[in-house]
């Protein structure tokens, strides 16, 4: 095979459009979508290196779900990292998909100690506006929420 073989190439599905053109970019307009749910994404992250004793870390991103299904990440990422202590080796992380899931979103609410059930929607809310999504406080209290779990953490968990 030639090095020109390797290379690919581009042509256009459509019959007329010319290969010389160039594909055009839409531009992105925020303004025309509406806020339909906060998504949490729950992912296996990195192990902590200095630790010898078995643990597990789970990283929490969350994004705001627009009404033609793409998201916006917040960047108000969470995380937290289980051990077991005094043991050594194999262990199990078993835990029903019900306690996983109400520690999640205990681990994304409010870090207010006299209130720590509430959601911080003020702060979602700020962040989500900093992005250019015109949204409030009470709009996003009203809005579901899902959590996802990644393969990986299904299987540690055992569900």
């Amino acid at each position: 095979m030639s090095v020109s073989d390797e290379q690919g190439s581009y042509a256009p599905i459509n019959q007329g459009v010319s290969l010389n053109e160039q594909p055009q970019r839409l531009p992105f307009d925020l303004s025309t979508l509406t806020v339909t749910g906060l998504v949490i994404i729950c992912e296996l992250d990195h192990p902590v290196l200095e630790s010898t004793r078995p643990h597990m870390s789970m990283k929490m991103t969350q994004y705001l779900r627009l009404s033609d299904e793409s998201m916006i990440r917040l960047d108000m990422d969470r995380g937290v990292t289980g051990f077991h202590h005094g043991r050594r080796g194999a262990v199990s992380w078993k835990q029903p998909a019900a306690d996983v899931i109400a520690e999640v979103l205990a681990l994304v609410r409010n870090d207010d100690r006299e209130n720590p059930d509430s959601f911080p929607w003020e702060a979602y809310a700020e962040v989500a506006q900093l992005r250019g999504i015109s949204v409030d406080a009470d709009d996003l209290r009203e809005l579901p929420h899902t959590v996802l779990l990644s393969d990986e953490l299904t299987e540690i968990y055992e569900f």
